[in-house]
């Protein structure tokens, strides 16, 4: 009786994994027949980013965002990468009176997010504390507040991508996975930093409601211009 059991259940379990391999390829056979008609496999030449250009453009040009004013603009070096950072104010009166906005364009198509947030803190000196992680819909932002000793900013940071944001880096892997089997791409991305000046003893979290609606902003023009012909 003990053979008995032990032969069903190794039957069941080689009839289980052989439904595993036969799912496997048939998914794998879904997403590969389309590309193989058509001659676009993803290893037939290097996947390039369709919106390269205009994205690298950010560092030269800033962003443009719906009701905000640009009082300064410029091009930096951070960690040995090119970064645009913008002083941008509310063109009617509004709360917050001012923004920065650092973006760290993709360079190459072959660029992957790595250590921008290490590179940027590290740069501006900041001490950092009250770090939380908030979520609206697709976008999801790190917030924080850091400050120097002549600032304080309460801080959201994420990647943002053509039908989402976040801001750790794996976040964009599977979806560049996803993207390049899909399309023959690589998905395009942009870190933002974006401060807003708070009191030196403030408490962040009364900062939040204008972070989040402020990042929401940023993310939807970014894809209007930037993302315009990715979907």
């Amino acid at each position: 009786m003990v053979w008995s059991l032990f032969s069903a259940d190794t039957k069941f379990s080689f009839r289980l994994k052989w439904l595993a391999v036969v799912l496997l390829a048939t998914i794998i056979a879904v997403v590969s027949i389309p590309q193989y008609v058509s001659g676009q496999w993803p290893w037939h030449s290097p996947p390039e980013v369709a919106q390269i250009r205009a994205i690298r453009d950010l560092k030269e040009t800033g962003l443009s965002i719906d009701g905000w004013s640009e009082d300064l603009q410029q091009k930096i070096s951070i960690g040995g990468s090119q970064w645009s950072v913008q002083q941008l104010a509310p063109i009617s009166d509004s709360i917050p009176e001012q923004m920065v906005l650092f973006l760290r364009p993709q360079g190459q198509s072959d660029d992957q997010p790595e250590v921008e947030w290490i590179d940027l803190e590290g740069a501006q000196k900041w001490q950092t504390s009250d770090r939380r992680r908030l979520s609206m819909g697709t976008l999801t932002i790190n917030t924080f507040r850091a400050w120097t000793a002549g600032q304080t900013f309460a801080v959201a940071q994420w990647y943002a991508l053509p039908q989402s944001g976040h801001p750790a880096p794996h976040h964009w892997f599977w979806r560049d996975q996803k993207y390049q089997w899909g399309r023959g791409e690589r998905l395009p991305w942009v870190a933002v930093s974006m401060l807003v000046p708070m009191p030196p003893l403030g408490d962040v979290s009364l900062f939040y409601p204008d972070l989040e609606r402020l990042s929401s902003l940023v993310q939807a023009s970014l894809v209007e211009t930037v993302f315009v012909q990715a979907s």
